[in-house]
């Protein structure tokens, strides 16, 4: 049986445990939590889902000298990504097979410094790019290889969250820039990794243009908290019970997450809440994603317009069209099951699993979530300035 060490003990690390004892067959034996009120709320979910066996550190050091590589098949870096830094340059230091949250990192330095620190690295290094796991996404990527439709013109992408997800953003670490990166490279660095992933191997990016701002509840209505708040009728009232380290009647979350109960109008987010993107690449295509973060139609979708034909689809539903202009068939495919990530979840770590079995390198990897950063810090820095970006690896 696999071992595995999670380091985050939070709601994605959870997540994952799950995943590997319940549905993979693998056994976690340590999750590393250096916030100790957390360690409670790792508790409670862990007896919900009946995995015993778990051993909890608030120590990384401690943990990993308690579980060296040849004790363990590999660790997942599950931490917010203001954190990976760190914790990537001492797993990498100690040889481990390694899984990194996306996004990878929230500064052009860290990413590159990410990115040179598995330069020659001979285990396996995968980046949690969800997306790309999907069968949706797949089946998009299936029917462009060998381009049977000629080359891919424009690709328009979209996600929009509901208010309740979208108001999270602008409390919790998500708010601000210095512990995300920003809203787009927190949020949807593995859209952008999705729109570059469907122009491989022909084209890269080479030019970034952005719009957006923060768009609701700019302006303060003389609140502080929602508890003290006598609005009950508050669209963006704050519900403790809604977080997932809601444990006991107290949200336990560190300094980073202060906004968490706090009146959301004129707080101290400085994230934007509505963005589009639009990147050239290298053969004169061109693709735009637009994310909002309060909508009431929530989801993703998309349509790619290729030189012979269209592709369109909605991940919620499952449902995606092919249409050839040439023939004027279309191909229907249809893919039940889709969660939040379109069914991904369980496929990306099985693919790091395998890989570990097997000896090779998964589909996402460094390289990938380095450009991925780095588009999404291009693309604030173009709205900062007010022009295009050039844009090179």
């Amino acid at each position: 049986m696999r071992q595995f060490v999670i380091i985050g003990g939070g709601a994605r690390g959870l997540y994952f445990t799950e995943i590997l004892e319940q549905e993979l067959g693998c056994k976690v034996v340590a999750i590393v939590e250096t916030y100790k009120p957390g360690e409670s709320f790792i508790e409670h979910p862990l007896d919900d889902a009946k995995i015993e066996g778990v051993t909890i550190f608030d120590d990384l050091s401690r943990a990993l000298d308690a579980y060296p590589p040849d004790a363990v098949d590999g660790v997942f870096i599950m931490t917010p990504e203001w954190t990976h830094t760190a914790i990537f340059t001492e797993v990498v230091s100690r040889d481990y097979n390694i899984f990194l949250e996306k996004p990878i990192a929230t500064t052009r330095e860290d990413a590159l410094a990410i990115g040179s620190l598995v330069n020659g690295y001979p285990h396996v290094v995968q980046i949690g790019f969800v997306l790309r796991y999907s069968g949706f996404y797949r089946q998009v990527k299936n029917w462009l290889e060998g381009r049977p439709m000629g080359r891919v013109v424009m690709i328009q992408m979209n996600e929009r969250l509901t208010v309740q997800h979208g108001m999270k953003f602008k409390r919790s670490w998500h708010r601000m820039v210095q512990y995300t990166g920003g809203y787009i490279n927190e949020k949807c660095s593995h859209d952008l990794d999705l729109m570059c992933w469907f122009k491989e191997p022909e084209a890269t990016p080479v030019r970034v243009v952005s719009l957006g701002n923060r768009g609701y509840a700019t302006s303060s209505v003389g609140e502080t908290t929602c508890a003290t708040c006598t609005r009950a009728d508050c669209l963006y009232r704050d519900e403790p019970s809604s977080y997932d380290k809601y444990v006991d009647g107290e949200v336990l979350l560190d300094q980073t997450a202060k906004g968490v109960g706090q009146c959301i109008y004129g707080n101290d987010s400085d994230i934007t809440d509505n963005q589009s993107v639009m990147i050239q690449f290298s053969d004169g295509s061109h693709g735009v994603f637009s994310s909002i973060a309060m909508s009431g139609v929530p989801g993703r979708d998309l349509v790619i317009h290729c030189e012979y034909g269209t592709i369109w689809g909605s991940l919620e539903t499952g449902e995606l069209h092919q249409l050839d202009y040439r023939t004027n068939v279309t191909e229907d495919f249809a893919i039940g099951g889709m969660n939040m990530h379109g069914g991904g979840d369980v496929q990306v770590v099985r693919e790091f699993v395998e890989c570990i079995a097997d000896g090779t390198q998964p589909s996402a990897r460094v390289s990938d979530g380095v450009r991925a950063t780095l588009l999404a810090l291009a693309a604030d820095e173009s709205i900062a300035s007010g022009e295009v970006v050039g844009f090179s690896l």
